[in-house]
């Protein structure tokens, strides 16, 4: 009988120490360094909880997991549905990215008025050591610029100062250095 109790409280213990350490363990860095080492099951697994939670760099990876079919069937409406979560809350990739999506019209309806603002964003948001990624917002911008209207320019324009303007005032993003 004695043994029997022991061996309950050791399986519980064991069960509540397992549950509280994984979850320790599950920070948004461990599950970033598990979509690093290529296990995008279980990184889209980790990460959902901080995506959903509001952090930007989870929203962005989840959108680019779905954009590049990475432990989930490709879907661009879906990649479109994380990355403007992200973008929204000033994350330059998630940005950029969506911008692609508008101007191509993958996942969600070609608008190149959107695209421009978007280009425009990242390429404000993007630090100086982000190697080429501002300069390629730019380029995008004026390639998605060439075939506007000044209308449209208007439009983008107008876009991107009413996001200025209902900036939640989050600090300035930094990619998490997690590899």
């Amino acid at each position: 009988m004695l043994r029997s109790v022991y061996v309950a409280g050791a399986v519980l213990g064991a069960a509540i120490f397992g549950i509280a350490g994984s979850a320790a363990a599950q920070s948004l860095e461990g599950a970033m360094a598990t979509y690093y080492r290529g296990d995008y099951p279980e990184a889209m697994q980790a990460m959902t909880p901080f995506a959903k939670d509001g952090d930007r760099h989870a929203q962005y990876l989840i959108g680019y997991m779905h954009e590049r079919g990475q432990g989930v069937p490709q879907d661009y409406a879906e990649a479109a549905n994380w990355y403007a979560q992200a973008a929204e809350l000033g994350h330059p990739f998630a940005q950029n990215n969506l911008g692609v999506l508008y101007k191509h019209g993958r996942g969600v309806p070609k608008d190149l008025v959107a695209a421009y603002a978007w280009f425009g964003l990242a390429a404000e948001g993007y630090q100086a050591a982000e190697f080429g990624h501002r300069e390629r917002a730019l380029a995008n911008q004026q390639d998605v610029a060439a075939r506007m209207t000044g209308e449209q320019l208007t439009e983008a324009k107008k876009r991107i100062q009413e996001h200025h303007a209902n900036d939640p005032g989050l600090p300035e993003y930094r990619p998490p250095n997690v590899r």
